[in-house]
């Protein structure tokens, strides 16, 4: 009887804590059960779709991930952010979730407490394309990677509905001549930022240096800020070689060194401004607290930038990935989105099952064009034989040849 104990403890054990949560779910878990508190367990429906449930196994909602790399997804403020969407049994949205990223965590808690992620509550999936959706305020590079996240995935899964068949284009009588390849959006939009970050990475970084060097007359500075206005520092900071920092704060309400300053101004009296003195200092010492990790971020934000930057430029020049296809007929197209989305799924499990799926269905692709050759071979050869007897024909007589044109446009 004794030895049955620990296999019971066990048994019950793994019946609380449910299934072991799949690799590619576990940066979601945690947010996620903030949604469904009972999510036990997440049994992979599809690649990339999971199914969440309570330890009773029954279903409380789906779970969606990207589809796509980190090379796909757009860039925030210091690097990429992973999202994914779940969904109740409604098959409307419950929450937009939050996995790995690298962004500035001040950006990511600006866009909960605008309540930016439940933008899309309520939405079934293929509602979530057309949604407009406003970036938040002092979050905008945040936001906007996170909106545009939101919007790839809810394509991704839609896009083997939706393939419809497109005409096809008349080949071009002459060939055109080409034209240099408009640069790529995104580089223009890095490049932009990486010299902005870099301004702003050397002022933090003179900045600090001068409240630690600097201290008594960076007081002053402030101190003639308070009183005589941000045009009189400006001239006292030129005077002493001095950076003046004046930025402005968030919101309506006024500092405590504004205060101060407004009540030493109507009073005049050395009480008023020991206490405005006193309110310029402690803002002096938070600082000295405060910018160190801000440069830190910022540092981090221009790091990532250029990374970022630099594997786009490379990506630009080199050639054309193998991996991924486009094809005119929308079966075989949604067979080559099948295969990325496995792809995907397999990059960040490493399944060895979805592995096996992956493999089963890029053999039935290249069993399938296989197939197709002879067919599209014949054709070739007989567009060859074509373009030979036209060469012939012209090189006998070209004068003939250019009648016969003329005769034809002519009629």
């Amino acid at each position: 009887m004794k030895r049955l104990i620990p296999g019971v403890f066990a048994a019950a054990a793994f019946f609380v804590c449910g299934a072991e949560t799949p690799a590619p779910v576990k940066p979601f878990a945690a947010e996620a059960a903030r949604i469904f508190p009972e999510a036990k367990e997440y049994a992979e429906q599809k690649p990339g779709i999971y199914l969440v449930r309570d330890g009773n196994q029954k279903t409380l909602g789906t779970l969606y991930l990207e589809t796509i790399g980190d090379d796909e997804r757009q860039f925030g403020y210091a690097g990429t952010i992973e999202i994914a969407v779940l969904f109740d049994n409604n098959r409307q949205v419950a929450g937009i979730l939050i996995g790995k990223n690298q962004e500035t965590p001040s950006f990511l808690n600006r866009v909960r407490a605008a309540k930016f992620l439940e933008s899309w509550n309520k939405l079934k999936l293929e509602e979530i394309p057309g949604k407009q959706v406003d970036t938040v305020t002092g979050a905008t590079y945040s936001s906007s990677a996170i909106r545009a996240g939101v919007r790839k995935l809810a394509e991704s899964y839609l896009k083997p509905a939706e393939t419809a068949p497109k005409p096809k284009q008349p080949a071009a009588a002459v060939p055109v001549p080409a034209t240099a390849a408009p640069r790529n959006p995104e580089i223009i939009q890095l490049e932009r930022r990486v010299a902005t970050l870099k301004r702003i990475v050397s002022g933090s970084q003179v900045l600090l240096k001068q409240l630690r060097e600097r201290k008594e007359e960076e007081l002053q500075l402030r101190l003639v800020a308070a009183l005589e206005g941000p045009e009189a520092a400006g001239k006292f900071a030129e005077e002493h070689k001095l950076m003046f920092f004046n930025h402005p704060g968030r919101g309506s309400r006024k500092s405590p060194v504004d205060l101060a300053a407004e009540k030493y101004k109507n009073s005049k009296s050395e009480a008023d401004l020991k206490a405005l003195k006193a309110a310029i200092l402690a803002n002096y010492e938070r600082m000295l607290e405060t910018v160190p990790p801000h440069n830190a971020e910022q540092e981090k934000a221009l790091a990532a930038t250029e990374a970022r930057l630099n594997a786009l430029r490379q990506k630009q020049h080199s050639p054309a990935s193998a991996g991924k296809m486009k094809f005119s007929d929308p079966e075989a197209q949604a067979q080559e989105d099948k295969i990325n989305r496995l792809a995907a799924a397999f990059r960040q499990s490493r399944d060895p099952k979805q592995l096996e799926e992956l493999r089963k269905e890029v053999t039935r692709q290249l069993v399938r064009g296989t197939l197709t050759m002879p067919a599209r071979i014949a054709e070739k050869e007989r567009e060859l034989a074509r373009l030979r007897e036209h060469l012939e024909e012209f090189t006998k007589d070209p004068d003939a040849v250019i009648q016969s044109r003329i005769d034809a446009l002519t009629r």
